[in-house]
């Protein structure tokens, strides 16, 4: 728990938030299910290292394609329609901040910083939905399958 905790530390506050908030369920499927942990894991180091080398649009790009990538696969593990709906709800809010990552790129000084640090706040946002739910929806199955 400690290692996890640590990189989500390196995320961000809202992924450390979540964190904290399903130690308790994280927790359980450490010990009931390791290798859902470590899937799990995998998915928080993905979200803390996209981005950490490259400054700009370009770290934005990269996070953005770890959480296309969290999204697919919310959308297709989903259990139920409001899951789906959600995940394509959210990969189509990242498509708009790529398509409008040029644009950024075209603009200089305080207006490029301004919009870099709104679009930056609203990946973090986004990342802290996807992990929730993402999160919550594996504790679920966790669940399903020690009812089995």
């Amino acid at each position: 728990m400690k290692v996890l905790l640590r990189i989500a530390t390196t995320a961000g506050p809202a992924i450390y938030s979540i964190v904290r908030t399903y130690g308790p369920q994280i927790r359980k499927v450490m010990n009931d299910n390791p290798e859902l942990y470590e899937a799990f894991k995998g998915r928080v180091s993905a979200l803390a290292g996209a981005g950490k080398s490259k400054r700009g649009t370009a770290a934005l790009k990269s996070r953005i394609g770890v959480l296309r990538e969290q999204t697919t696969y919310l959308y297709g593990t989903a259990n139920n329609t409001s899951v789906a709906e959600r995940a394509t709800a959210w990969r189509k809010e990242l498509d708009t901040i790529e398509n409008a990552l040029p644009i950024v790129d075209s603009m200089n000084g305080k207006s490029r910083k301004e919009k870099l640090t709104e679009f930056e706040g609203r990946i973090d946002d986004l990342a802290a939905k996807v992990l929730a739910l993402t999160l919550k929806d594996e504790i679920e199955d966790a669940e399903i399958v020690d009812e089995d």
